[in-house]
């Protein structure tokens, strides 16, 4: 808890040239909201504001957000002192550093990424990936934020470059992006106890090896092979580009559910569209990622999460990374009793989605805790 006073906090976001928040985009983006959200939510928090260094002014918020346009600002626009700016959504300038390090502004760089792994993958690409960071930066923060999912690999890694200290910061979450999207939804949301035959969803983006939809496509067919009646679809989803992939092909051509036309490559789907129309489970694989927002939207659903992270290890169904056969096991296990299970597994879930809500006291007096280190406002 904060115990110097109010304080004020500015957000960096980045706002398209068509005026666009591109809040429904990526995680990235989404966890600029939830911050807003944190601290518009705390008693000290006399201000908080999202910084626009983008293309483009805001034009519209979506309904349902609670965000006022007002809040979208320039940062030479901003008339009061801002005790602490958090860099998140948003490159910033030379300029707007100096100009708040002149003001006695605390300025805090957020990793919600592994920066470290995309680094990796920058260079031995083919084309190279033109993503990875930039260190314009590096003496442009007073401290750093890494969520924790990413201190083993990427926290000395910013010690180093940054020459600044790293402090873990808790990951947040709010429904209300999903709660948005379920209102035009003709297909309830949440899992429908009953069906037989149930459809199995995988929904690792491919874009990164920290999350590929290998192990969950074979974590997928060891639990086919053991259990073949249990399956009425396995859809592997951000995947249907890979269909002329040499390496992508001949994997798949190897699975059963594949030979059996069970398992098969789709597009790209909005999450909440996914889950109603088209799964009863859910299966996932990380390496080095173990928390995501994808989780905490299936478990709001109530949907079988199989699960390979030991960060929410007693929430969903574990399996041991890298073991598909013992993922198969335990896919096969949730099928199978989850209609049983379900009322407790509901539960469960209410319990953990409450303790990351990004307005839950304990939330918001761990990040001012992290603020003080800084130092209080002046």
């Amino acid at each position: 808890m904060m115990t110097a006073g109010k304080y004020s906090v500015g957000i960096t976001i980045y706002v398209n040239a068509a005026g666009d928040l591109g809040l429904y985009e990526n995680g990235l983006r989404q966890n600029v909201y939830f911050l807003y959200q944190l601290f518009k939510a705390s008693p000290h928090c006399e201000r908080v504001v999202l910084l626009n260094h983008g293309d483009g002014e805001p034009t519209q918020v979506p309904e349902g957000l609670e965000l006022s346009l007002r809040d979208v600002v320039r940062s030479n626009r901003v008339k009061e002192k801002l005790d602490y700016v958090i860099v998140v959504g948003a490159a910033v300038d030379r300029p707007s550093i100096d100009r708040w390090r002149k003001n006695g502004t605390k300025i805090i760089c957020y990793k919600g990424g592994n920066g470290v792994v995309i680094s990796m993958e920058a260079i031995i690409a083919t084309p190279p990936r033109g993503d990875a960071e930039r260190y314009f930066d590096a003496d442009y923060y007073d401290a750093i934020w890494m969520t924790p999912q990413h201190i083993h690999t990427y926290k000395t890694y910013c010690e180093t470059i940054y020459r600044c200290p790293v402090y873990e910061v808790p990951q947040v979450w709010l429904p209300t992006f999903l709660n948005i999207r379920l209102e035009g939804l003709a297909e309830p949301f949440g899992y429908q106890r009953g069906r037989a035959k149930k459809r199995v969803g995988v929904m690792d983006p491919n874009i990164t090896v920290m999350k590929t939809s290998h192990m969950p496509m074979l974590v997928c067919d060891a639990g086919y092979r053991q259990r073949p009646e249990l399956f009425g679809a396995i859809y592997i989803t951000n995947s249907i580009q890979f269909q002329s992939h040499q390496h992508f092909n001949s994997f798949a051509a190897r699975l059963h559910s594949v030979r059996d036309r069970v398992m098969t490559v789709e597009p790209r789907f909005i999450t909440a569209d996914f889950l109603a129309q088209h799964a009863d489970a859910v299966v996932t694989h990380h390496w080095e990622n173990g928390l995501n927002y994808l989780y905490y939207d299936v478990l709001y659903g109530a949907y079988p999460l199989i699960h390979n992270s030991t960060f929410i290890q007693d929430y969903g169904y574990y399996y041991p990374s890298f073991n598909a056969e013992r993922g198969g096991e335990v896919l096969v296990d949730a099928l199978d009793r989850h209609d049983d299970l379900f009322d407790a597994y509901r539960l469960r879930c209410e319990e953990l989605l409450a303790s990351v809500s990004a307005t839950s006291a304990a939330r918001i007096a761990l990040h001012e805790s992290l603020l003080q280190r800084l130092g209080s406002p002046s």
